[in-house]
């Protein structure tokens, strides 16, 4: 059955040959039922912005993004914070009666570019010290050890097919999940981090948090190797690692940098969102409001840096007011647990 508008005309019908159970199921099949009910379990806590759009970084074609969920964790008085911390997500939705697989566990890197901090005058803190002329540049994720939290060190894999039908057999394409999930993302969350970039004047910031998520209503695999074959394990969150080049002319350029994008079973997102990434969201919070002095500067005082520059480093930070710098150093930038020198 289906309802017409008190206004509709007669003409505006279905034509021969179409039924409303063919509209029905591909409506279904577009996933835009799902969609709507992630929308509708985000709008309680963030503010939700549906077909985000965004500007495709490789081809510049404008494209948009399923939702933009933003929530504003902490807007403190101007005269206590030079910034605002805010949490905000980039979701992508995905269904299929296919499973996708993920394949290839990986190691978490130490040069990840998403999650990210975007809207600040620096991506990196250059941090100075009293036992040596040398000064460190750690990204501002780093500066506030937020790595180190449980969040952040999710298993992760490298490779994320998707499952499709050849005859009676099932055969693995990453195709789909790298056109239709992969570089969506990547894209919008490059677009959001450039808009968001602020100028120079600026002396008040927003910081925000920024994450990518991919919510399917569709079955979830770990593929792992062992000595006696192929494990399978459904599992309901993994994080995909894409590893990317860096721009022409960067620091250690051919390191590249990482994107983790999170992929989430439908039916665990509400857990996902308030048992995971909500309380990271406000640990991110609670450590830039402590050091905004910093963040809002992009520099900052370590006492023995050159004795320990690899533990306690948040709890370190000072903020720049009043401490000379030495006027001749070299910089180091930290590499997951070492250190390089230019």
């Amino acid at each position: 059955m289906v309802n017409s508008d008190i206004e509709n005309p007669e003409s505006n019908h279905l034509k021969a040959g179409l039924t409303l159970e063919a509209l029905e199921d591909a409506i279904t099949k577009s996933g835009y039922p799902l969609q709507s009910s992630v929308f509708e379990l985000l709008e309680s806590d963030f503010h939700v912005q549906q077909e985000w759009g965004f500007r495709d970084r490789i081809t510049g074609e404008m494209r948009s993004c399923d939702l933009m969920a933003t929530k504003r964790l902490a807007t403190p008085p101007a005269s206590e914070s030079r910034i605002q911390t805010s949490l905000t997500v980039l979701i992508e939705c995905k269904q299929s009666d296919l499973p996708y697989v993920f394949l290839s566990p990986n190691k978490s890197s130490w040069r990840l570019k998403l999650p990210q901090i975007a809207g600040l005058a620096q991506d990196e803190v250059t941090i100075w010290t009293d036992d040596s002329r040398a000064t460190w540049l750690f990204p501002v994720m780093r500066a506030l050890e937020l790595s180190e939290e449980p969040f952040m060190g999710r298993d992760s894999f490298s490779i994320m097919s998707k499952c499709a039908r050849k005859g009676p057999k099932l055969e693995l394409s990453g195709t789909d999940a790298y056109n239709g999930i992969v570089m969506p993302l990547a894209s919008a969350a490059s677009h959001f981090s450039t808009s968001s970039a602020p100028r120079d004047t600026f002396r008040y910031f927003d910081a925000h948090l920024l994450c990518v998520v991919a919510v399917l209503d569709a079955p979830m695999v770990e593929a792992k190797t062992t000595s006696s074959g192929t494990e399978l394990t459904f599992t309901p969150w993994c994080r995909l690692y894409r590893h990317e080049p860096e721009e022409p002319g960067a620091f250690m350029g051919h390191a590249g940098k990482t994107m983790a994008i999170d992929v989430v079973h439908k039916d665990f997102f509400k857990e996902y969102l308030t048992r995971h990434l909500m309380p990271f969201g406000q640990t991110f919070s609670e450590r830039a409001l402590r050091h905004h002095e910093v963040l809002a500067a992009g520099r900052a005082f370590v006492p023995g840096m050159n004795a320990n520059d690899r533990t306690e480093i948040y709890e370190r930070l000072q903020p720049p007011t009043d401490i000379p710098r030495p006027t001749s150093r070299r910089r180091s930038r930290p590499q997951g647990t070492d250190e390089s020198s230019v």
